[in-house]
């Protein structure tokens, strides 16, 4: 309801209508039948944007569903999918993040940050990046708390 209101607000006629996935998957996102859609997006560990904004995934079954095209974003997708280097890699991905926040093809609403305060006393938790919540645990056989012997 929040964002129907953001959009009133603005202007924007807004009617809400439930649908199962099935239906939006193959009477809407397939066929591109949208003025507006409010899609989550799972990039995960590679950052590779390709299938999201290239302008080659713009029909079904790409996932360029604002149906952006920009020569230039294709091309540094492009130079960023073939070079081995990351440093870059993470320079075509800068110049790539400017030109989609100057052509504003979709309005970026939310990207989650994932904190996990973790005692002290648990050892064995190996840091590092991760795609999904659920990868926080993927190393818990490992974990363990440090104790001592007591006899009695």
């Amino acid at each position: 309801m929040a964002l129907k209101n953001q959009w009133e607000q603005v202007g924007v006629l807004v009617n809400i209508e439930a649908y199962s996935l099935g239906e939006i998957q193959q009477e809407f996102i397939r066929p591109r039948e949208y003025e507006a859609i409010v899609f989550g997006q799972v990039i995960g560990i590679d950052p590779d944007p390709f299938s999201f904004w290239h302008s080659s995934q713009k029909k079904d079954p790409g996932l360029n569903l604002s149906l952006y095209e920009n020569k230039t974003v294709d091309k540094l997708l492009e130079e960023a999918r073939q070079t081995l280097d990351s440093q870059s890699r993470a320079e075509k991905y800068v110049l790539f993040q400017e030109q989609i926040s100057q052509d504003i093809p979709a309005i970026f609403i939310y990207s989650p940050t994932h904190i996990y305060p973790v005692s002290k006393n648990i050892n064995g938790i190996k840091e590092g990046k991760i795609a999904d919540p659920s990868w926080r645990f993927a190393d818990i056989e490992d974990w363990y708390l440090e104790t001592k012997r007591v006899w009695k």
